[in-house]
Formats: structure tokens, C-alpha cells, sequence
């Protein structure tokens, strides 16, 4: 993927992410930008925007295994969705990620 602003990548997303679901997939779709912008593309109105509810930092645990860092989810995906998912058309779910915390974080 391009880290290039302006190179289609949400409208991509959330057009693939509507036509899979209109095949009658279940689709979650995440927003991990910092400026997120996904939830337009999906179709949410605006006034939607408000019902958005940010996952919230510290969800994801680090250990050390081998010598390798495994990252794993504090919760389970299913919790998750039920807490913090917005349903879109097109059979599609969305979450997004808060807002990195400050330089180095995100």
C-alpha cells in the first residue's frame, strides 16, 4: 500500500469491502488511519459519525516468545464488534482505531 494521501486507498477498501458484502459475506471493516475517513465510503451518513465509538488503546498484548515479540488481542474479535462495530450497508461492519497517542506511538 501507498502511505501516499490521495491515492485512492479508503475509496478501494470500502468499495471492495461493499461489493463482498453485497455477495452476501459478512465484512468487518477496519479504519486505521489517523485521519479515518472510511465510514463515508461504506455509505454511513454523517449524522452516523456521531454513533462511531473509537477501539481504545492498550487492546493489544506484546510477549515475548523465542525471542520473538507475538502481538495478540486483550479481547476477544466477537466482544469487540458487539462493543464498538457500526453497522454500514452492503452487509459491512466497521471499527476504527483511535488516534495514536502522540509521535511513536502509532
Amino acid at each position: 500500500m501507498s502511505g501516499k494521501g490521495g491515492s485512492g486507498k479508503t475509496t478501494i477498501s470500502g468499495t471492495l469491502a461493499r461489493l463482498i458484502g453485497r455477495s452476501g459475506k459478512r465484512v468487518l471493516a477496519v479504519d486505521a488511519d489517523s485521519n479515518p475517513n472510511l465510514a463515508l465510503t461504506l455509505g454511513l451518513s454523517t449524522g452516523s459519525y456521531d454513533l462511531i465509538n473509537p477501539l481504545p488503546h492498550g487492546l493489544m498484548e506484546h510477549r515475548r516468545v523465542n525471542g520473538e515479540v507475538q502481538v495478540s488481542l486483550s479481547r476477544p474479535v466477537e466482544e469487540l464488534t458487539q462493543d464498538y462495530a457500526v453497522d454500514c450497508p452492503d452487509n459491512v461492519s466497521l471499527l476504527v482505531l483511535g488516534p495514536p497517542g502522540g509521535a511513536g506511538t502509532g
